[in-house]
């Protein structure tokens, strides 16, 4: 069983992203979180096999927990944004950089997306949480 705390402030893109984690009989949905210091400490606490991760948050962004996740509790983690073009760019080197394995774009709604995104997102979820991120240390 694959173990996944969902990371967003958003309880629309949480909601989504549960539905779908959860229909698949190999995923369970162990947490969610609303900002990156609430990720941080589920992590320690829950240690997930993966965390999906908004950037845009308060209290603490994604990238920032990313940062600290990667250096305390080394998890793998996919980016899920709802960045855009030369944003997206951007925020996928500095994700990477963070330590994240892969950036995605968020979901849209139920049945708005492309046709493949739901089969590459759980695809990318089970390839994924075999890789073992070791500590990253940021110096920041």
């Amino acid at each position: 069983m694959i173990r996944v705390l969902i990371v967003d402030d958003s309880n629309t893109i949480r909601m989504i992203l549960k539905e779908l984690l959860s229909a698949d009989p190999e995923i369970e949905v162990v947490g969610e979180a609303v900002d990156g210091q609430v990720a941080i400490d589920m992590t320690r606490r829950m240690k997930p096999d993966l965390i999906t991760m908004d950037v845009a948050m308060p209290v603490m962004d994604g990238l920032a927990a990313t940062r600290a996740i990667m250096k305390e509790i080394p998890t793998p983690i996919i980016v899920v944004t709802a960045k855009s073009n030369f944003q997206e760019m951007n925020v996928a080197f500095e994700a990477m950089e963070a330590g994240a394995l892969d950036v995605l774009a968020k979901p849209k709604g139920f049945g708005l997306e492309p046709p493949n995104w739901e089969t590459e997102f759980l695809q990318k979820v089970k390839s994924l949480v075999n890789v073992k991120p070791k500590a990253i240390s940021h110096g920041k």
